[in-house]
């Protein structure tokens, strides 16, 4: 179902519609008609993406941006300064540009099937409020990708208020994704409170409990994705920045305010040794209940040694 007719059954009357592009090619006419009926509306609402067949098998691409006949139509229809919201189908993470990077909100679809035109006319028109989350980064440049939350540390790493110079960094973008990992936003806000620990250590064969207070300061219900990240700080291999390991999706009330408590346990942070089997070592870790890969604050603790027999 097109976009257009799920707008209707959502009862839309007020709806004008332009083919303002080809998926690679420019349209004749397209982007002037496009601009046109900007101008006459309230809202633009741009869909704009890959097509089913840039991705899958033999469809690597060199540039992951939007083709630029659709990046055209975007800055031309952007210029008009009415609200924008675009609707990204792809089958990938995206360098967004310009106009998409500043649009006043994107939905990122990604290739919907049969119910399409429904689903995304609920979430425009707040029928449906909105709760996924990013499965993986967005990149402010293509030269980024792969791009990793969890990526290695470095031994030159970027530290905030020291000097760059011989420093593991780009010359054009951030060390870090346009949006991140876990990234997601609806139609509330939310807060989230100081981590705390039941204990400073783990104990080895024990667990220890991480909790959170999570508020829904808007004036909307909203669906939350909390999640859990740790970082494992000196090992005996180098290890990611940061590893996801568990989530909570909880429903808060406007003003509702909820704990929220994972349990990590040793098995939580154990990794591939040397010799390719299972280990944890004892030693210092960082621990986040954050709604994204590059959010939060950390807390610290410690994994015990075994206790000798």
């Amino acid at each position: 179902m097109t976009l257009k007719q799920g707008l209707i059954n959502a009862g839309v009357t007020r709806l004008s519609v332009e083919q303002g592009s080809e998926i690679e090619t420019a349209l004749e006419g397209g982007i002037e008609a496009a601009v046109a009926a900007a101008k006459n509306a309230d809202v633009v609402v741009l869909a704009l993406g890959e097509g089913e067949r840039m991705s899958g098998e033999a469809q690597s691409r060199t540039s992951i941006e939007i083709p630029a006949p659709q990046q055209a139509l975007a800055e031309a229809v952007a210029a008009t300064g009415k609200p924008l919201v675009v609707l990204l189908s792809s089958g990938r993470a995206l360098a967004l540009k310009g106009a998409l990077r500043d649009a006043d909100a994107v939905v990122a679809n990604w290739f919907l099937g049969g119910e399409a035109g429904n689903a995304l006319a609920d979430i425009l028109l707040g029928t449906h409020s909105p709760s996924g989350r990013l499965p993986v980064s967005f990149p402010f440049e293509s030269g980024q990708q792969p791009y990793f939350y969890n990526h290695r540390s470095t031994g030159r790493p970027v530290v905030p208020g020291e000097t760059t110079e011989f420093k593991t960094q780009y010359r054009e973008a951030r060390n870090a994704a346009l949006y991140s990992f876990g990234h997601g936003l609806t139609y509330t806000t939310f807060t989230y409170g100081e981590v705390t620990l039941s204990a400073p250590s783990l104990p080895w064969d024990g667990g220890l409990q991480v909790s959170a207070r999570i508020t829904n300061t808007g004036a909307r219900d909203g669906e939350e994705v909390v999640q859990l990240y740790i970082r494992d700080r000196v090992a005996s291999i180098t290890r990611p920045v940061r590893e996801l390991k568990g989530f909570q999706k909880i429903l808060l009330r406007p003003g509702e305010s909820r704990e929220i408590s994972f349990t990590l346990r040793r098995s939580d942070l154990e990794f591939v040794g040397p010799d390719n089997s299972w280990i944890a070592e004892p030693g210092l870790f960082d621990v986040w209940i954050a709604p994204s890969s590059e959010s939060g604050n950390p807390v610290q603790f410690e994994l015990l040694k075994p206790k000798s027999g």
